[in-house]
């Protein structure tokens, strides 16, 4: 293992789908070590690692937070295991970025925040558009008041899987459903333009397992934009966002919490392309602002702070009080983490 005192040596927990955009984002990132992953099938783990170099493969998560070589780990299992998967990294001494979902709820999440500030770690939610260039230049443009007051954000995500009963999205006891995989990124585009909202509605479409198919959300803080936010599994949207003022617009291209290009229109004015290709392929974001505040000694980001985390999984337990989406108490639990004895 070749390594400078600045390179961070990463372990992935997981080897799922969005392992390997991870893993992809992690080969490209300087000051990156593609160190150790870990999954309950050591071939499949073994068969990750040697796609994208990773030095070990482990097949169990205990081997992987026991690896004295670790310094972080990205946790890339299906949300129900979240809770459980990050308690084992803080508690063996690592450092951790877990992807969005952070949890099922904001009280286990509160937990972990806790459990990081006894342990001296770093944790992070790896919400990965909110990294994004192009994500931070809409606000700072909504700020500076180009496109006037804003009155109406429009954010959809909608994606059509056939049903199946044992895939995540449908699953109960994996956290299915649309809101906690794709709604999250319309409700985090308001929260981050607009804060926490003072009115909240919300309807759903429920399956019979109680699990979301469909979930509309409309939101006002007093001072931005009234929100409007569609989600859905059943069909495929148009994936754009838009943000309207009393004197302008910016527009988010099609796929819009991916790294793409933003149009700004203003009254009187031709329309100006942005353009905010990605480095790697948008996810080398989120590596780089954990690894800047590993090497500073922060234990949270400035970018994405646990506060933020925080206010979007209280808004999304909200959302589901509201609409009657519900999951089994055993992914629910804070007292019996769901999957500790699968370690």
């Amino acid at each position: 293992m070749i390594k400078t005192d600045n390179d961070i040596r990463w372990g992935i927990l997981g080897c799922g789908n969005i392992a390997h955009k991870f893993a992809e984002a992690l080969s490209g990132t300087k000051g990156s070590v593609s160190l150790a992953t870990a999954a309950r099938d050591k071939l499949r783990a073994e068969d990750f690692a040697k796609k994208w170099r990773f030095e070990r493969a482990y097949g169990s998560y205990q081997d992987l937070v026991n690896d004295p070589d670790v310094d972080i780990i990205y946790i890339a299992t299906p949300h129900s295991y979240h809770f459980a998967h990050t308690k084992l990294c803080l508690e063996a001494g690592k450092h951790v970025l877990c992807e969005k979902p952070f949890t099922i709820n904001a009280k286990q999440l509160r937990i972990l925040i806790d459990l990081a500030a006894r342990k001296n770690k770093f944790l992070m939610e790896a919400l990965w558009s909110r990294f994004l260039p192009g994500m931070a230049a809409a606000k700072e443009l909504l700020l500076k008041g180009d496109i006037g007051d804003p009155v109406i954000l429009e954010a959809d995500f909608g994606l059509r899987f056939p049903y199946h009963p044992e895939h995540r999205l449908f699953h109960p006891l994996l956290g299915g459903g649309a809101l906690l995989d794709l709604g999250i990124y319309p409700l985090f585009l308001s929260l981050y333009l607009f804060g926490k909202p003072e009115t909240l509605k919300a309807h759903s479409m429920l399956h019979k397992n109680n699990i979301d198919l469909v979930t509309s959300m409309i939101s006002y803080n007093g001072t931005g934009a009234v929100c409007h936010m569609n989600t859905t599994v059943l069909a495929n949207t148009p994936i754009k966002a838009r943000i309207t003022g009393t004197r302008g617009m910016i527009e988010f291209d099609h796929w819009w919490f991916t790294p793409t290009d933003i149009t700004v229109h203003i009254d009187g004015k031709a329309p100006e392309l942005l353009k905010f290709p990605p480095i790697i392929n948008g996810y080398e974001y989120e590596i780089i602002e954990a690894q800047q505040c590993l090497l500073k000694g922060k234990n949270e980001s400035d970018i994405m702070p646990l506060d933020f985390s925080i206010l979007l999984m209280e808004q999304m337990d909200r959302i589901r009080k509201l609409t009657g989406i519900a999951y089994p108490d055993v992914i629910e639990s804070t007292n019996d983490p769901y999957g500790w004895n699968e370690l």
